[in-house]
């Protein structure tokens, strides 16, 4: 019997094993086969005969394809494909569960392999004569036993650029339920994946979108009840395909419509509250004098934007949106943008703190500066205390009639002589720390001194490694480290001299910097001493500098967030103490 012919009849049998389920009656998958597919070894594939790849299966009844794109193997895949380059079967061949290998790459995630698969189908020559449609639509309509295909398993496990591709090369098929009663969509809104949602809806509407809009383009203009028009609905849902072709085909007007039951919002204004980036930064790219439309109650989309606690980083650089009357533009309350960022203690963003066209002293109907509303806003976030920090060294300052107010709330003498007495006991009890810390490195410090690195001549008493440029970076260092931490210990000693809070206030802030540098050169000195005397080329000097690197860049990373709160509750203490002195503080 000729081999083709045997081998041929060989894999017929065993299909027909795979659809009776009687696992004696095909050919098992060789070990070393599986291996190099599972594993992308197309080496040992290329020493195996065509004939034994198209017949061997393994007991679920996977192909050498089945395992390759479950294990993501795409040059193993490729390969393979190119075997079968005139025939489809091998890409539509069903396993035990109805898997074709284009459902396990969907259910893995493998998104070239998925790619490859496709383009394989494409190229087939022989479409199905009966369906009229081509082999790439058919293996991604196929299902399997659970009357899945494999944009179910894709949805099913959240592999949103699968489901992209998938829905992008059949369009225009409408998937159906599984045995479940899941479609693609419902499976996706059933797992609260919002991403996968917005996927399906936008990719299988813009077509009906497109139609609609040919058949009568006025309908963008027709609003509902309520008020609400089509772009207002795309705009709120964030489908940004949807909205741009309602904006190619609808009129200008469209863009400026409100609604006047949603606060007097336009479409832009919705964009911003749902915080739709992309959107709103196509409103604001087609037409960019929306902009400056307010609602009902006077903000602009930069209100809106800080009100949702959201930051908008690339739609803040469009040029148009960079003008001092937008971004300095006050609500009905007198609050600009500047106000909303501190109020809802958006994340800090210097860029736009930073930038001169933001007036830091706009005051509200209330005469509140953005740094009073912060200063007097709880703490809801942990990062008031940065925010303070950042507004103040942007030369932000205090309202004066906040402290007129304070004031007003302090009458009884008695109560901020306490508030005064708790304030500076504070202080104390932080000096008193800071003190320990700063104490403790000037002795190390003094003690490496006269501890030197790799010892004394006996001849002459100087130091052996004094030509090493390690060991003067050490001298130096250490050298840094005793003055700058004795230099903090008498900081704290003369603040055991004063009893005023400002001047307290003062000391210890300068004493935490030189005591932060004085760590710093500690840990340069610890550094560099070892440096010194261990072998220059050696694993154990590469792996101490690592260490060190490393762990001075941790220790700084957690005093900038302790330095941030401590900061905040100097600066309130600071203003509490004495208001007229603060003004001429520069820190």
């Amino acid at each position: 019997m000729d081999p083709s012919t045997s081998s041929h009849a060989l894999e017929l049998q065993n299909l027909n094993s795979a659809s009776s389920g009687n696992q004696e009656d095909f050919t098992c998958m060789a070990p070393k086969i599986y291996k190099a597919a599972a594993e992308g070894d197309t080496n040992i594939l290329e020493g195996m005969p065509s004939a034994d790849l198209r017949v061997q299966l393994t007991p679920n009844k996977n192909t050498v394809l089945h395992i390759a794109a479950q294990f993501g193997q795409l040059k193993c895949v490729v390969w393979i494909i190119q075997h079968y380059s005139a025939d489809s079967s091998p890409l539509q061949r069903p396993n035990l569960k109805g898997d074709t290998p284009l459902h396990l790459a969907g259910r893995e995630g493998h998104l070239e392999v998925a790619k490859a698969l496709i383009r394989a189908a494409k190229t087939v020559s022989e479409r199905d004569i009966e369906s009229g449609i081509g082999a790439d639509n058919t293996m991604l309509r196929m299902t399997n036993n659970e009357n899945d295909t494999a944009l179910h398993e894709a949805v099913r496990y959240n592999h949103s650029k699968v489901v992209k591709l998938l829905i992008k090369e059949d369009p225009e098929f409408e998937y159906g339920a599984n045995f479940s009663g899941g479609t693609p969509l419902y499976m996706a809104a059933e797992r609260g994946s919002r991403d996968l949602v917005k996927i399906i809806i936008e990719s299988t509407n813009r077509e009906m979108v497109e139609d609609i809009l040919e058949w009568k383009p006025d309908l963008t203009k027709e609003v509902d009840e309520n008020g609400w028009s089509p772009l207002h609905c795309a705009a709120y849902s964030g489908y940004v395909s949807i909205v741009a072709q309602l904006l190619d085909k609808s009129d200008e007007s469209v863009v400026y419509l409100r609604v006047k039951n949603y606060g007097n919002k336009t479409a832009l204004h919705i964009a911003a509250t749902r915080g739709r980036k992309r959107t709103a930064k196509l409103l604001v790219s087609r037409f960019p004098d929306c902009c400056e439309q307010v609602d009902i109650n006077g903000n602009n989309v930069l209100h809106l934007i800080m009100m949702q606690r959201r930051f908008f980083k690339r739609l803040i650089k469009i040029p148009w949106m960079n003008v001092g009357a937008l971004i300095n533009e006050k609500n009905v309350e007198g609050q600009t943008p500047l106000h909303l960022l501190a109020d809802s203690q958006l994340r800090f963003r210097s860029d736009y703190i930073r930038n001169k066209k933001v007036d830091k002293m706009a005051l509200t109907n209330q005469n509140l500066t953005a740094l009073d509303v912060i200063s007097l806003a709880e703490d809801l976030t942990g990062r008031k205390g940065g925010i303070i920090q950042s507004l103040k060294q942007s030369k932000a300052r205090v309202g004066p009639l906040l402290w007129q107010k304070t004031m007003r709330k302090g009458k009884n003498s008695s109560k901020k002589v306490r508030d005064k007495g708790s304030d500076i006991s504070f202080l104390r009890k932080v000096s008193d720390s800071h003190l320990l810390v700063a104490t403790l490195v000037a002795t190390v410090s003094f003690a490496a001194g006269f501890t030197l690195p790799g010892g004394y001549n006996d001849s002459d008493g100087m130091a052996i490694l004094s030509k090493k440029a390690a060991f003067q970076a050490f001298v130096v260092s250490d050298s840094m480290a005793l003055g700058l931490s004795v230099t903090a210990v008498l900081c704290h000693f003369c603040t055991a001299l004063s009893e005023k809070g400002l001047q307290l206030a003062v000391l210890l802030k300068f004493a935490y910097l030189l005591t932060k540098l004085g760590v710093g050169a500690m840990v340069v000195a610890f550094l560099t001493g070892l440096y010194a005397v261990l072998p220059h080329h050696s694993g154990i000097a590469i792996l101490t500098v690592i260490i060190c690197v490393c762990c001075l860049v941790l220790n700084y990373a957690l005093l900038g967030e302790y330095e941030k709160n401590v900061e905040a509750r100097l600066y309130m203490l600071e203003s509490k103490l004495d208001l007229g002195k603060f003004f001429r503080i520069r820190t």
